[in-house]
């Protein structure tokens, strides 16, 4: 018989020692990659969190806008309670004046739908306003508007809301207004 060696009672003890090194290597790649992933779910999530916002946005500034440019007869409806809907669509600068639909957006990738409602909350008479035209006493008033700008993203279940109050100057007959002399 043959004694035995030092490299023979060492048989197989490299072939464990290199997968314990692969066992862990392996669990440090699989936890680079989870990290990984998480870290890109977070920067999804701020982006699409930032195109939500800035559709919000968006929409408010196309709404005042487009009360700024309203004269004095296109504010009468909003005394009867009518409520201004606008839809941004395929752009920040085009509106449809009504509300959105699942089928609009407001960017190329389809992805944003963005729009805003208006909608009269009171209005006060500018002090030495009133004037008389043809015997009809009118005032003139600051209308206080609402505006609700919204956005959201369907397909990673997001949205944004945006409320802004407005004032807006403009005629309205005595009639329609009951002065409040208090504010």
């Amino acid at each position: 018989m043959m004694p035995i060696t030092h490299y023979q009672s060492q048989r197989g003890a490299a072939l464990l020692v290199a997968l314990m090194i692969l066992v862990i290597v392996s669990i440090l790649g699989i936890t680079a990659m989870k990290t990984s992933m998480f870290s890109s779910k977070i920067a999804t999530g701020t982006q699409v969190d930032a195109m939500a916002f800035e559709g919000a946005e968006s929409a408010v500034n196309e709404a005042f806008s487009a009360l700024y440019g309203m004269s004095s007869a296109q504010l009468q409806p909003f005394l009867a309670g009518t409520v201004g809907q606008r839809c941004l669509v395929g752009g920040a600068t085009t509106a449809a004046t009504r509300a959105c639909t699942s089928t609009d957006s407001m960017d190329s990738r389809g992805l944003v739908r963005a729009g805003s409602r208006i909608r009269q909350e009171g209005m006060r008479a500018v002090s030495g306003g009133q004037l008389s035209m043809s015997g009809n006493n009118t005032l003139v008033v600051d209308f206080t508007f609402e505006i609700l700008g919204e956005a959201e993203i369907d397909d990673f279940s997001m949205g944004n809301h945006h409320m802004l109050e407005a004032l807006k100057r403009g005629m309205v007959s005595s009639s329609d207004f009951n002065v409040d002399t208090e504010n």
